[in-house]
């Protein structure tokens, strides 16, 4: 799915944010399916299928059906995690590395849980045991 600016556009009605008892509409661009849009064929600027070609070095590329011209991929390396991270700064509500591998739990202490459950089973045997039961209501 891909999302293009100015295509496929649906309108949305929303509550105006002033508190307000009236809507107001607006309008967002949608995700469309990647088969429903096409290249742009560089010498014509017209919509085209592609084909798959190989340069004289071998290389893969696109080649537009209409004329045959090359259609380069677009630069992608900024998208790589190295790239889109190497100008990060911590900020102030950020965890630093030192508190990250800082070691916190230290497990459960189960003799401790066992003694809360035998003494919650105790307490509750100790009130199931008052319980009084009339036989004579149980019996009409």
């Amino acid at each position: 799915m891909v999302v293009i600016q100015g295509v496929n556009l649906k309108f949305k009605k929303v509550q105006d944010e002033e508190m307000v008892m009236r809507t107001k509409t607006l309008q967002k661009e949608h995700p469309l399916h990647i088969s429903n849009v096409a290249l742009i064929d560089p010498e014509l600027k017209v919509p085209t299928r592609i084909k798959i070609g190989y340069l004289e070095d071998g290389t893969k590329v696109r080649v537009s059906k209409k004329t045959g011209a090359v259609i380069p991929k677009p630069d992608r390396s900024n998208l790589t995690y190295f790239n889109r991270t190497k100008e990060l700064k911590a900020g102030p509500l950020d965890t630093t590395p030192e508190a990250v591998h800082k070691k916190t739990y230290t497990g459960e202490d189960f003799t401790r849980v066992y003694m809360e459950f035998d003494a919650y089973l105790q307490e509750k045997a100790a009130l199931e045991h008052k319980l009084v039961f009339d036989d004579e209501h149980i019996k009409k």
